[in-house]
């Protein structure tokens, strides 16, 4: 499923639009460029701020020749934007000035609910109830980041107990192989990094609150992405260095959601904001350095950037163990060598970590 978002004028595209970019894997076309070359599995959500005789006719046009499934926007006091809406025959029309909270949950009911695995009993019940559960905690998180509403930490925490006893049911494998199923690679790396950081907390015999806090930070070690949309998050194709660039804010992003809740705990604090900090001062976004990257945070990182290896897109294979740990040791003074080091041993000697996900 692919959703457009069109406007006559991009420059004035809500910030409810935004929002749905951040939720859904969507696209802004302003409405004279739409074309009818479009993935068979479009949606089109139109917002008629602005909209001219000549746009709505070639809206108009458009669906007369491939009959896309049409979500309007517009202002609801507004008789001549809800006029056109239904002269084109919407599926619904959204009020442009409600709530983005709001907007998100109708079209949840009008698209799907995005963030729902699709696991198709491919996996065991419990490890297909506590990945969905994870998933479902992922997104309201994500939906929370966006609409400032308070972030739903307890539900977080629980979910990353479950996934911890899961794991120690079940095994890694059974929690990657499950989480793998997912169809957005933005859940996909996510999940996989909490189970890898759980996992590997275990291993080293850390406290219950370590591997809570750890679980916890591997759910939220991305939270700044929900600002940055779906479509170069999960984009099919390579980053152009813009979109690089904007996707390495992330870190920064989460400061700035995180800054003022006092629920979330500094340990996983941390790892939102410093897991892409390395020990030679070369990381961001804050460049620090040595002692300043506390043990959770280092965990994080070696287990963030295997994720980031092993795992398949439509553009690079995936590596295997050996191959990502021949690139991580050899990124000399960056990585805690005790740390990887231990980390290794343990995916070889259990080939722990061995994805099959093909691109989607």
């Amino acid at each position: 499923m692919q959703i457009v978002l069109t406007i006559a004028d991009a420059k004035k595209a809500s910030r409810n639009f935004f929002g749905i970019s951040s939720t859904y894997p969507a696209k802004l076309v302003v409405i004279s460029k739409l074309t009818p070359q479009l993935p068979g599995k479009t949606i089109i959500i139109a917002d008629f701020l602005g909209a001219t005789a000549a746009d709505v006719q070639h809206i108009k046009n458009l669906r007369e020749r491939t009959p896309y499934p049409l979500i309007g926007f517009a202002d609801l006091k507004n008789r001549q934007q809800v006029m056109q809406a239904r002269e084109l025959g919407c599926q619904d029309v959204l009020d442009r000035n409600e709530h983005l909270g709001s907007v998100l949950l109708k079209l949840r009911k009008l698209l799907g609910d995005y963030a729902r695995p699709k696991l198709m009993g491919r996996c065991s019940p419990r490890m297909a109830e506590t990945v969905t559960s994870a998933c479902s905690a992922y997104a309201q998180m994500s939906s929370a980041a966006l609409t400032n509403a308070p972030l739903p930490f307890a539900k977080l925490e629980t979910s990353a107990n479950h996934i911890a006893n899961a794991i120690e049911a079940e095994g890694l494998n059974a929690w990657l192989s499950a989480v793998e199923l997912h169809h957005s690679h933005t859940f996909c790396h996510t999940l996989m990094v909490t189970g890898h950081a759980t996992n590997f907390a275990q291993l080293l015999g850390l406290s219950k609150e370590e591997q809570s806090l750890l679980g916890l930070g591997g759910l939220v070690h991305d939270l700044g992405k929900v600002k940055i949309p779906l479509s170069i998050l999960d984009k099919p194709g390579k980053l152009s260095d813009a979109e690089r660039q904007l996707i390495n804010k992330h870190p920064v992003f989460s400061r700035e959601i995180l800054k003022d809740s006092t629920e979330v705990p500094a340990g996983a604090y941390d790892i939102a904001v410093s897991h892409h900090e390395f020990l030679d001062g070369s990381g961001y976004p804050d460049g620090l350095m040595g002692n300043e990257i506390s043990e959770l945070v280092r965990i994080t990182t070696i287990c963030d950037i295997y994720s980031a290896l092993t795992e398949k897109r439509a553009y690079k294979d995936a590596m295997s163990p050996r191959q990502a740990f021949a690139i991580m040791l050899d990124m000399k003074g960056k990585l805690d060598d005790r740390l990887l080091r231990t980390f290794r041993d343990a995916v070889l000697s259990t080939e722990l970590g061995q994805l099959k996900r093909t691109a989607t």
